[in-house]
């Protein structure tokens, strides 16, 4: 594994100095529906990764936002999100972008990596050996108090499945006088998600979000000493759209407010 996770930390790295080199530049967007556009820097981003895993592992699949996936019916799959958070890079509104690359043996990941450039933060977490932001261990928050929970809340992505106007009776139950603190939404899944891992944040909750949003966040909360589950609180897999995730006290206290 010491192989792959070297592998992950390299070419998230490299990509994102290309994402730095491409800051500050007004790209054209392209919109697919109205919570989700594309910019020419998430596909010169993800061409980059793509290159290198076919290059070095040739027989794994391959899963990302851009690009239609590789699957060669191999044990393991690389999940990447070339750039997590196309709104705040393109609009300069927030560090809060990166670079998301995981590797999932079956259902599992094993390898996360997370790359931050603006804020100069590398995640780095591999199973059963704990999770570092530049090389110093982190550990999740150990609040238990609902009411002074600051919590990454995402509305998540619009599908024929998922309609955004869902979230309301969540927000509702969440924002209630025996709720949360404070909801913080930065149009970004993958940086809240470290912040929960490295204490910074109390939990993080989303509805509906893509595997490459979440694999490699997943793996650096749970060796953070998170518990991740889906919102109906099963061990979070690959195929799951939404995720709950904070240390394990204040994780079942949060279920239960949201009524799961």
């Amino acid at each position: 594994m010491n192989e792959y996770r070297d592998f992950a930390v390299n070419i998230a790295l490299e990509a994102g100095e290309l994402l730095m080199k491409n800051y500050g530049k007004m790209h054209q967007l392209d919109w697919h529906i109205r919570t989700n556009f594309k910019i020419e820097v998430d596909r010169m981003s993800d061409e980059l990764i793509r290159g290198k895993i076919r290059e070095n592992f040739p027989m794994h699949n391959i899963y990302s936002e851009e690009i239609e996936g590789l699957d060669n019916s191999s044990e393991f799959s690389w999940v990447c999100d070339p750039l997590d958070g196309t709104i705040p890079y393109t609009y300069e509104i927030s560090d809060h972008f990166g670079v998301s690359i995981s590797l999932v043996k079956d259902r599992t990941p094993v390898i996360g990596v997370i790359y931050a450039p603006k804020r100069g933060e590398l995640y780095v977490a591999e199973e059963g050996k704990g999770a570092f932001c530049n090389d110093e261990r982190m550990n999740v928050s150990q609040e238990h108090d609902v009411n002074k929970v600051l919590m990454g809340l995402d509305s998540g992505k619009e599908t024929a499945r998922f309609k955004r106007a869902a979230v309301a009776q969540y927000y509702e139950k969440l924002l209630a006088s025996d709720g949360i603190a404070a909801p913080i939404s930065s149009a970004c899944a993958s940086i809240p998600l470290c912040l929960v891992a490295k204490g910074n944040l109390h939990a993080y909750v989303a509805l509906s979000l893509e595997p490459w949003d979440m694999a490699a966040a997943v793996i650096i909360n749970r060796e953070a000493g998170a518990r991740v589950t889906n919102l109906e609180g099963r061990v979070w897999e690959i195929r799951d759209e939404s995720i709950v995730t904070a240390n394990p006290i204040l994780h079942t206290k949060l279920l239960r407010l949201i009524g799961c």
